[in-house]
């Protein structure tokens, strides 16, 4: 499997320090090293799908036609074999029982009133020995975000496509769900750390304030977030968004311990073989 072009998924998500952040983790995480159909629920942009999947054989599942759309005319434009986009909620997938090898839903659980019915879903369209990826905010640090702290109201309190539901997951709220729904754990990982935290956040306050006093809104869609893209103002923060990379390999210094974003991968157990 070759990886889909540099070009084809630079976007406004390959801007986004906490995209950058988790997508070397779930790479590692997801080892897509066999054949076999992938799905990413929730793919917003297309930016981690192609990093994760590159060309495999892919279905993107989004409640925004706008974000599908988005995808496919991106791939088009740069030559990559566009995926499959459907638009279905994630609690109700029109797929059939295990219909794919692989599978990423990456900060989506969190804005679900159903989170449980995802998961399950999500079990149901794995094949036997299929792995799943999961990334959401952890919440074993007391605090998701230094926004938070400051009691900084962000799209994630606000109605509209971004909102959370629940703050996020510890080990033990993540573990019970998956377990709960037939999918065994495997592996635990953070990305998202201090550092890369801080710097995420003030970019969170700067786009907060960019879209209330440019647009008069308090919540958008990733397609609405991607308009910015020949704007003045994002070719600004794209110069400035090297230096804050930078900053960010300060966790390098913290490496081995927990972030504010959780990942973990998880497998659909193969049925034992039955002695004849």
């Amino acid at each position: 499997m070759t990886a889909a072009p540099r070009d084809a998924a630079e976007n406004v998500a390959a801007y986004d320090l906490a995209t950058r952040d988790k997508i070397p983790v779930i790479h590692e995480l997801m080892a897509a090293g066999e054949p076999g159909r992938a799905l990413d629920v929730g793919s917003g942009t297309g930016y981690t799908t192609a990093r994760v999947f590159g060309d495999r054989v892919t279905v993107c599942v989004d409640v925004e036609a706008a974000n599908l759309r988005y995808v496919r005319e991106r791939a088009r434009a740069h030559g990559a074999r566009p995926p499959l986009g459907v638009v279905a909620v994630a609690t109700a997938l029109p797929f059939r029982a295990g219909a794919f090898r692989y599978a990423l839903c990456s900060e989506v659980l969190e804005h679900l009133d159903d989170d449980g019915a995802a998961v399950a879903e999500i079990a149901r369209v794995l094949a036997p020995g299929g792995r799943v990826v999961i990334t959401v905010p952890y919440t074993g640090l007391g605090f998701t975000s230094f926004l938070e702290v400051l009691r900084v109201p962000t799209v994630h309190e606000r109605p509209g496509p971004e909102h959370h539901v629940r703050p996020g997951y510890s080990e033990a709220t993540m573990g019970a769900l998956l377990r709960r729904h037939g999918l065994l754990v495997e592996r635990w990982a953070w990305y998202l750390r201090v550092f890369t935290r801080l710097a995420a956040d003030g970019v969170s306050l700067a786009h907060l304030l960019y879209q209330r006093l440019v647009h008069g809104r308090a919540a958008w869609t990733w397609a609405q977030a991607a308009e910015v893209e020949g704007g003045r103002a994002f070719g600004l923060y794209r110069r400035a968004f090297p230096a804050l990379r930078a900053w960010g390999r300060l966790d390098g210094l913290l490496r081995g311990r927990r972030g504010f974003g959780l990942v973990v991968a998880a497998t659909r157990p193969a049925p034992e073989s039955r002695s004849t």
